[in-house]
């Protein structure tokens, strides 16, 4: 209880002041200039967005259009409207429209519980603004005759400050809507607090215009108010609450908790209040809820399993008894079986001499030599140990020669590098010259497409024999080409590095 009741504590100090939503609203209403002249009825709209400081205080920003106009029925304006050019019937007309905003702080009276019952909330406030006139000429012609000098406005009018300030009430009419009546008075600064009629005072007798007093303006308006946010999340604006009220929520629901009672019928250490099982029967283990426990999740309770820890993903018998089917034993003639069995069906690596997928290494030659290169030595050995393992198997030695002589003295050069590397195999390891076939390509299959001396191009390739035939030596005229020894040849020979 103890536990409870900080807790609760903890709650209150935290709602004191919830998370709340902003305001947006929409206004319009009636607008009308007070002061020493006559004015008829207009319009003014406009927008606010408003935002709670606490229960109390609110801070909202408006901006308004706003237009005043009117006419006199009796010309008070000048002692003799002769002296101007004008009729003595003259009927001065007025026209203002006027851009304004302003930010005022809003007191809410809805504390008081009648109005919060009711939810309704009345309102006062207070604030500053600035206007700037959308129009100059606040006195135009008359009635009976077209006037051709209007009095303006003076330039330093253009744009002024104002003090404003009024009373309201709002009423809250859904989940996140209100409606609000208010009245809001706006007073002028400077010398634009008596010239929104156009004219202003003057002491001269001829002069004397009667507009001494200060124009006031006044705007009466319905105002609709949209809260913005989720519910979830933020309450209502704070002048639709109260901290009262959630105080009093609180007390409620602590109040609301059952007492504290610390029967335990059943007798299995877990009180009736948290107990799901208030029979269980005595000695009988229980988990924190009170329930029977099943530890091995049988559907039989450890009070009543033979079994109490059954090995998982067998069925059960009537006890809680896991039914295991014993296990297969396998003695020496069963596993004699299953040998004999799997060797019936064993197939040996293949060896036949039909593979042609394998990759054998090819060999190169210095320039315009046919001697073998000691570095080559071991790409021969690889060649001889695939053809002693498969004996079923032919290799194709196939010689080439880069493009720097003849075609005639390439394919004679080709030729017997072909011939060199089937020698050095056949009398190195023994294996018999009818498993090779010797062809030659000359300087027809460059691997680097080039007409400059390339070792990647005086090469020997080998592969597995299919259907080829045995490549004589070329009988073009060439006597011989290339030299198996050391020397080095020039002229119209391989040239290279």
């Amino acid at each position: 209880l103890t536990d409870n009741i900080a807790q609760s504590d903890s709650d209150l100090k935290i709602k004191a002041k919830p998370k709340n939503m902003w305001e947006v609203g929409i206004h319009a209403g009636h607008a009308i200039l007070t002061g020493d002249v006559d004015w008829d009825s207009n319009f003014g709209v406009g927008l606010h967005l408003r935002k709670a400081m606490d229960y109390t205080f609110s801070v909202r920003a408006d901006i308004a259009f706003t237009n005043f106009k009117g006419t006199e029925e009796e010309n008070r304006r000048v002692v003799d409207a002769t002296f101007y050019g004008f009729t003595s019937d003259w009927k001065p007309e007025y026209n203002t429209s006027m851009l304004n905003g302003d930010m005022v702080v809003i007191a809410s009276l809805n504390q008081m519980r009648l109005f919060k019952k009711n939810k309704i909330n009345p309102y006062g406030f207070a604030g500053v603004g600035v206007l700037s006139l959308l129009n100059d000429n606040a006195i135009q012609g008359g009635t009976e005759m077209d006037i051709s000098e209007s009095r303006n406005f003076d330039d330093n009018f253009d744009i002024s400050a104002y003090a404003t300030g009024g009373l309201g009430i709002g009423f809250l009419i859904g989940k996140k809507l209100s409606l609000s009546i208010e009245h809001k008075i706006y007073k002028y600064f400077g010398r634009g607090a008596d010239l929104f009629d156009g004219v202003e005072f003057q002491g001269t007798l001829r002069d004397k215009v009667i507009t001494k007093d200060d124009d006031l303006g006044n705007y009466t308006n319905l105002r609709l108010g949209i809260a913005l946010g989720k519910t979830e999340d933020k309450s209502m604006p704070l002048w639709w609450s109260s901290p009262l009220d959630l105080l009093a929520e609180d007390l409620a629901e602590v109040k609301a908790r059952p007492e504290l009672d610390l029967t335990d019928t059943d007798k299995d250490g877990i009180i009736d209040m948290l107990d799901q099982e208030k029979d269980t029967p005595e000695g009988c283990p229980v988990d924190t809820r009170g329930i029977k426990l099943d530890s091995d999740g049988d559907g039989y309770a450890d009070c009543e399993d033979e079994e109490d820890y059954s090995p998982p993903g067998h069925a059960v018998d009537g006890k809680g008894v896991a039914q295991i089917t014993p296990p297969v034993i396998l003695d020496e003639n069963d596993v004699n079986g299953l040998i004999d069995a799997r060797l019936a069906n064993f197939k040996a690596p293949y060896s036949g001499p039909t593979r042609t997928d394998w990759f054998l290494p090819m060999i190169h030659f210095n320039l315009d030599k046919y001697s073998i290169k000691g570095s080559e030595y071991g790409k021969l050995h690889n060649v001889a140990e695939v053809m002693r393992l498969n004996p079923g198997v032919r290799v194709v030695a196939s010689g080439h020669t880069d493009q720097l002589s003849g075609n005639c003295y390439n394919d004679v050069l080709s030729y017997n590098r072909a011939q060199a590397a089937i020698d050095y195999l056949v009398s190195k390891y023994g294996i018999a010259r009818d498993r090779f076939v010797l062809n030659w390509g000359g300087e027809n299959s460059n691997l680097v497409p080039t007409s400059t001396g390339n070792l990647m191009n005086r090469r020997v390739e080998f592969k597995v024999a299919t259907s080829e035939s045995e490549m004589g030596r070329p009988d073009c005229g060439v006597g011989n080409a290339g030299s198996g020894g050391g020397t080095k040849y020039s002229g119209n020979k391989e040239a290279g590095y």
